[in-house]
């Protein structure tokens, strides 16, 4: 038996070596936390091809929300263009109606000083047979870094996006990357999702606010920005689930707790197009904006948001998804979550780009292969367990947060020889291709 794990421990050192990886560990406690040392640049294969991927984890319905999971928070930016005079809404005074404590109290009910909650109200108004999915919290919470105004006549009248960005830009780059751009002025231009260096978002008028048009119809575009489309189709423009959002009745994004099979509430069902070969799908988009009482449909009064849209959501802050506007950059720095952690039990290939916001298992008799980048909050760890393995191959492991790094891989702990035991545990983390673990705690050479 010595023997045996010797030679495995062997092997596999020298088959690092000969890559020039070094490694290290550290007893902490029972625990041992063990941290690789950077290697070449990685030669990622993110081709999004793995079964694991396609079945898994570029499903939405696998990241509807739990009780247990943690919640993430969205950072918002806000910026006001204003003409010169400090004249129309959202004065830069302490006015109730137009100014600085008129746009707090609009901030506010957005935020509402805690992740979003949907009351048992707040559900489908379709029919009454129609007994809508319930969730509570979204696990989603917003987080207004801060409020800038631009004084600029001609901006504030301005329907082009790409001059507010830049201007916001020139004025100070920090502010564009401080949190998801959303930006007021006063053009014709309707409320939009945007974008800007491949990142989400959004532009609206201010001319018009009220303040329960206004909560509804910020919630409406930040939805937008998360990955959602109107739940209706909108013939002057903007997308819908059911055109450009991908979400056709028979796609992996269909939204089957929006749109029931025979709903009495919808329209032209035979423009229901991608119909599933073997399991037809008899639903459709909505007659009006307003008939389902769901959030994206964009009326005043609208509340709802379905469990599936809340896991495009969530989904939407681990994959960069959303057709190129990427989200979960303006993800708030947080601790990972050790104790609701993401089980690995069967061997898994990873060849996406996915942004974490808890700790890894392993199981043991399981490889986790990461081919693309894995990025870990806060003080996150990989923990393996005994006989458990991970392969970096050409992929990266490497943390998101800007404020700190995270833990390292954890092995399993190696216990104190008895007299005479000669044992050892053998640990498999290997690296290839280039392969990386970087910006962990521990990080030193082999002795």
């Amino acid at each position: 038996m010595y023997r045996s794990h010797l030679k495995f421990l062997f092997i596999f050192l020298m088959s690092s070596l000969s890559s020039k990886t070094l490694f290290s560990q550290r007893n902490f406690g029972s625990e041992t936390i063990l941290k690789v040392q950077p290697t070449p640049t990685p030669s990622p294969s993110c081709i999004n091809e793995s079964s694991v991927y396609k079945k898994k984890y570029s499903q939405q319905s696998f990241y509807v929300p739990k009780v247990n999971d943690p919640v993430i928070t969205l950072k918002i930016t806000l910026h006001i263009f204003k003409p010169i005079s400090d004249s129309g809404k959202w004065q830069m005074d302490n006015n109730k109606i137009n100014g600085t404590a008129a746009l707090q109290s609009l901030l506010d009910s957005i935020t509402n000083g805690h992740q979003e909650r949907y009351s048992s109200k707040r559900r489908a108004t379709y029919a009454k047979d129609f007994n809508s999915p319930h969730i509570r919290d979204s696990k989603i919470k917003y987080e207004i870094t801060n409020v800038y105004f631009y004084p600029e006549q001609n901006l504030y009248t301005l329907y082009n996006d790409q001059a507010l960005f830049e201007y916001i830009e020139k004025t100070d780059p920090k502010r564009i990357e401080e949190g998801m751009p959303l930006v007021f002025n006063a053009s014709n231009g309707p409320g939009h999702l945007s974008s800007y260096k491949g990142a989400a978002a959004i532009v609206t008028t201010i001319s018009n606010f009220d303040p329960v048009f206004g909560r509804s119809h910020l919630l409406h575009e930040i939805g937008h920005a998360f990955g959602l489309g109107h739940t209706y189709v909108n013939t002057s423009g903007g997308g819908s689930d059911w055109q450009n959002f991908g979400g056709a009745c028979g796609s992996d994004d269909y939204l089957s707790d929006v749109f029931p099979n025979n709903n009495p509430a919808c329209q032209n069902e035979n423009l229901a197009t991608f119909k599933p070969t073997n399991a037809p799908c008899m639903s459709c988009f909505e007659s009006t904006p307003d008939t389902s009482n769901n959030i994206m449909g964009g009326q005043r009064y609208n509340l709802w948001m379905s469990p599936l849209q809340m896991g495009r959501r969530i989904r939407n802050m681990h994959l960069n998804a959303n057709a190129g506007r990427n989200l979960r950059q303006f993800a708030k720095d947080m601790e990972s979550d050790h104790k609701n952690v993401w089980t690995i039990s069967k061997s898994e290939d990873w060849d996406f780009d996915i942004q974490l916001y808890r700790d890894i298992v392993v199981k043991a008799g399981a490889t986790l292969t990461v081919k693309c980048k894995v990025a870990m909050a806060i003080d996150g760890k990989i923990k393996l367990e005994p006989g458990a393995k991970l392969i970096v191959d050409g992929g990266e492991i490497t943390s998101w947060c800007k404020s700190d790094t995270w833990q390292g891989v954890q092995t399993p702990a190696i216990k104190k020889k008895k007299k005479g035991d000669k044992s050892i545990a053998p640990v498999y983390i290997k690296l290839l291709n280039g392969g990386a673990i970087n910006k962990a705690k521990m990080q030193m050479p082999i002795n």
